[in-house]
């Protein structure tokens, strides 16, 4: 490993002599091909890296809702707009905009509802009335299907031990 000292001494003889050849001989460091590198480092130009603005507010969530997702998918891939255009005007990256049309292609508008956005506030009320005997409906449904479907694949003879398990429950 070289110092930045030893580094800008080298690259400074380079660009006096302009000759990677002569330098690595007159330095005696670094290799060529390290030399090398360094020219191509010190031409690359370095692009200060933008800030992400994260805005999470009720205005403009970090999650959006589905309605902010659908409108933007429609405006960008059946009205036409510019997806970067869409994107800077509402506020969410154009890679946003892409994942957000392909959950849609393959889920349809209910896959871009967020889990994250649902409130319990917002969630219907369950009475617990009827769950348990909806509940026990549905474990005896359960129970059917799966002797059926046992009573197909394997035969008779898987049969018993699920209609014994059958009269268990039903009691």
């Amino acid at each position: 490993m070289y110092s930045k000292e030893q580094r800008e001494t080298a690259l400074n003889l380079y660009h006096e002599c302009g000759s990677v050849t002569k330098t690595v001989r007159i330095v005696e460091y670094p290799r060529r091909e390290q030399l090398h590198a360094w020219i191509r480092q010190e031409n690359e130009l370095e692009f200060p890296r933008r800030q992400l603005k994260l805005i999470n507010t009720k205005d403009h969530p970090r999650n959006p809702p589905a309605n902010v997702k659908l409108d933007a998918i429609n405006r960008c891939f059946k009205l036409g707009e510019s997806v970067k255009l869409v994107s800077e005007e509402i506020g969410y990256t154009t890679a946003s905009i892409y994942n957000w049309r392909k959950k849609y292609l393959y889920g349809g508008a209910a896959s871009l509802v967020n889990k994250k956005n649902i409130m319990i506030d917002d969630l219907p009320e369950i009475s617990t009335v009827s769950d348990s005997e909806d509940i026990e409906k549905l474990r005896k449904q359960m129970l059917d299907l799966q002797l059926a479907r046992l009573d197909k694949s394997h035969g008779r003879k898987w049969s018993h031990s699920i209609h014994v398990k059958k009269r268990m429950f039903s009691r």
